[in-house]
């Protein structure tokens, strides 16, 4: 990694942030998100696994563990990470959890849940678009009334079957399912799962973990972006009973960029080939975040937004447990092509009519622009962009 050129903190107290930032070194894109998990969760051990009966793409398939404490002892709570191309995460048929598409395996949702003393049944209905990388991986750690652990690991012991409409309840009756089939031992395929991160995340955090630059989608035939300045809006909603606490951040512009994060302004930048970080703590936990940027192509060319943020959360009533969840550049943000409303950065603001943005390449793929294809990017088209950006 390159050394840090510039280090530079500040802080200010707001109605709903308190601030922290650092640039990073200025010869490449480069991040190192704090980890604060105050547990060693991973994914060590767990394995892919999945339906045998899977035989057709972008159709869901239910996964399913049923789990009694041993004789003797009760749950209280449990710890979760999971991660799948897509996926719904259920707990005693309570939906706590999700990772819709675009898919971002790259990224394991950290959940935080209350059990009950006895039976218990954790539940994911997950889908893929590739038949061969079809797979879900999970590790959950149960806490008993004596404060002791066991961790629970995705394999054979699960069950696995064709979507049915109410299996992720307490009284559904899986036994006639088969069991789930192994596909790879974390960190082997389908997927490449050494680069799985997770949540707070491991550092460093590569910005190459599925993060697309992305644009606005009014891209000329030429590739060649005129000049302008164009907003962009991102909404993360957490699911009920998650208390937002503090979101780390990171994130470049070719050319220029403003972040907001709740209407207010975070910082600016000016380099794509140097991302900033900031850390962002919510004073009073907010019923959404909305991150907003404005950027700037200062001269017709490439252009592209990069960013990546996780939220980190507190389940209402617990503590010592950290929810989290992942927004990065992909097609769920939405941009301006024309006039830039007035009040656009703030929560509340009606961006229904905006479009979705265009997302482009990875890290080494460079900003959107004359390499910029819908259908991806050839290895050759990357190599070019990689040597421009270094």
């Amino acid at each position: 990694m390159v050394p840090l050129a510039l280090y530079a903190i500040f802080a200010i107290l707001l109605p709903k942030l308190f601030i922290y930032a650092a640039a990073s070194g200025p010869d490449r894109i480069e991040n190192s998100l704090t980890n604060r998990a105050a547990s060693p969760l991973t994914l060590t051990g767990a394995n892919w696994i999945w339906s045998a009966n899977y035989t057709t793409a972008n159709t869901l398939v239910a996964l399913r563990k049923d789990f009694v404490p041993p004789l003797g002892r009760s749950l209280i709570a449990a710890e979760i990470i999971m991660t799948a191309s897509t996926v719904s995460f259920y707990v005693n048929g309570e939906l706590i959890g999700q990772n819709l598409p675009p898919s971002r395996w790259q990224y394991t949702g950290r959940y935080c849940v209350d059990l009950l003393p006895s039976f218990n049944v954790f539940a994911a209905s997950s889908s893929s678009v590739s038949i061969p990388k079809a797979a879900a991986i999970a590790a959950i750690r149960v806490t008993y009334d004596d404060f002791t652990t066991d961790t629970i690991l995705t394999d054979t012991s699960w069950r696995a079957h064709p979507f049915v409409a109410g299996f992720e309840q307490l009284s559904f009756d899986d036994t006639a399912w088969s069991t789930a089939i192994v596909k790879a031992t974390y960190p082997g395929a389908p997927y490449n799962a050494a680069a799985v991160a997770s949540n707070p995340p491991v550092l460093p955090l590569p910005l190459t973990l599925g993060i697309a630059w992305i644009w606005t989608d009014a891209i000329p035939a030429s590739g060649t972006i005129p000049a302008g300045t164009r907003a962009f809006r991102r909404t993360f909603t957490p699911m009920p009973g998650q208390v937002p606490m503090f979101a780390n951040i990171v994130i470049a512009a070719d050319d220029l960029y403003t972040l907001w994060v709740n209407g207010v302004q975070v910082g600016t930048g000016s380099n794509f080939k140097t991302a900033q970080q900031y850390t962002v703590n919510f004073v009073s936990a907010p019923s959404e975040v909305v991150f907003a940027v404005l950027a700037t192509n200062s001269a017709a060319g490439n252009a592209g937004v990069l960013f990546a943020a996780e939220i980190n959360m507190v389940p209402s009533g617990r503590a010592n447990c950290t929810a989290g969840a992942w927004v990065v550049g992909d097609t769920d943000w939405v941009s301006t092509v024309s006039a830039i409303p007035t009040g656009w950065q703030a929560p509340g603001f009606d961006d229904s009519e905006w479009p979705l943005v265009v997302a482009g390449g990875d890290l080494s793929c460079g900003p959107v622009g004359k390499h910029q294809r819908r259908g991806g990017f050839t290895a050759g088209e990357c190599l070019i962009c990689a040597l421009i950006i270094r």
